[in-house]
């Protein structure tokens, strides 16, 4: 072996560049490449049965037999069955567990048999996929995926598995103990949040440490609710908030819920998108990314909608130590609208997605006026309003300017 692969640092550099598939490959080739694998391979698990599968085979079952399920436990486990496992799961810091009425059950089998040591002892992250109505859930079964390592929790709710989600997140709120938790996201395939509201309001109250929210279940009411029943985000720094459904009145007065938030995504309607921005502090963002919904507008109420965007593009106007801002416009959107954003001197990058150009004003010129108005702008995109015809002919709608 060259003497190169014996010095440790620059073999791990190597193998944190390879793709998981090319790491288990270079793995089988000696001891060395063995151990400077492990990470990359184990670190992030797509399923949790990938490591369930590294126990003997003669104590567990994983393919149909004689009527049997797989994943069915044969005999008791020793600590020594899960020498394997634990060898594995020692690196492993990202991990996605599905949580259905069957794998729950198979899980279960687990919970009299585990070993003295932490399964998963270094996790940061845990991705819950619920699905189903009916799944048991107990607080020692939760604990096998949300050791109080934990910093992140992602949430994927499927069709019609609502009722099962809110006992989860409650259980996040109630009974498991994660100090470190940073970052929490709940999105849905559904876009109701009738039984889930309560429980993660109480989840946010709980964690009042959070740094990054993300929410994309539940109509623009329900998600507003959410926020101002929970009171105020003290540490938030990331926000991230998405509903499909169209926006209807909200029966509460702007409040400042988000005296520190840096970053803000949001994709919906513009009432809904102006009734959060009213909550957020002025002095800390920094990037701002919009997509506006125009579903419930049409040319007929064109009006309505520009009137909300401007209050959008008002409000934004705050945010005095704002460098990026990212806005998509379901409906053409006027740049003359931008000159309520001119208060934002520190702005560096601008995209404008939906823009309605002056046709009496040259590129040059409009370029020109923007940097005078924005002196470190250093990257500006304006594209104009295409239409489904246009878009199948043009490969690149519009131009990008590095001013």
């Amino acid at each position: 072996m060259h003497p190169i692969w014996k010095i440790p640092e620059l073999v791990e550099l190597i193998f944190h560049f390879l793709a998981v598939s090319d790491a288990a490959v270079m793995a089988s080739v000696c001891r060395t490449f063995c151990w400077a694998a492990m990470p990359n391979v184990w670190g992030n698990i797509d399923t949790f049965y990938k490591l369930m599968q590294l126990l003997p085979e003669d104590a567990l079952s994983t393919t149909y037999d004689d009527g049997t399920p797989p994943f069915t436990l044969k005999r008791d486990l020793r600590d020594s069955d899960w020498a394997r496992f634990l060898t594995r799961s020692n690196y492993t810091k990202r991990l996605c567990v599905i949580l259905s009425d069957d794998t729950s059950k198979d899980y279960l089998q687990l919970l009299p048999h585990l070993p003295s040591k932490p399964l998963l002892p270094n996790l940061e992250s845990t991705e819950l996929e619920i699905s189903g109505s009916t799944g048991q859930l107990s607080v020692e079964l939760a604990a096998l995926f949300l050791p109080c390592t934990i910093s992140e929790v992602q949430i994927q709710v499927m069709k019609s598995a609502d009722l099962f989600a809110a006992r989860v997140i409650q259980l996040l709120a109630e009974d498991i103990q994660l100090p470190h938790l940073k970052s929490f996201s709940i999105q849905s395939s559904d876009s109701e949040a009738y039984h889930l509201k309560g429980s993660i309001s109480q989840l946010l109250r709980a964690h009042e440490g959070l740094q990054a929210v993300s929410i994309g279940v539940g109509s623009g009411p329900q998600i507003l609710e959410i926020l101002h029943s929970t009171g105020q985000f003290l540490h938030l720094r990331h926000l991230s908030l998405h509903t499909p459904r169209i926006y209807s009145q909200f029966e509460q007065a702007p409040r400042l819920l988000f005296p520190q938030l840096e970053t803000l995504k949001m994709e919906g309607p513009p009432s809904f998108i102006h009734a959060v921005l009213d909550c957020v502090g002025a002095g800390n963002m920094r990037s701002v990314e919009l997509i506006v919904d125009e579903d419930g507008f049409d040319e007929e109420n064109e009006a309505d909608y520009t009137a909300f965007l401007t209050s959008c593009l008002l409000s934004i106007g705050r945010f005095i130590s704002l460098k990026a801002l990212d806005l998509q416009s379901g409906m053409p959107a006027s740049i003359k609208l931008l000159d309520h954003v001119m208060t934002c001197e520190k702005l560096e990058t601008l995209r404008l997605v939906g823009a309605d150009l002056d046709p009496q004003e040259t590129e040059e010129s409009r370029h020109q006026r923007m940097i005078m108005a924005w002196p470190l702008l250093t990257t500006l995109q304006l594209v104009p309003t295409i239409t489904d015809e246009e878009s199948s002919s043009v490969g690149s709608p519009s131009p990008f300017i590095e001013a």
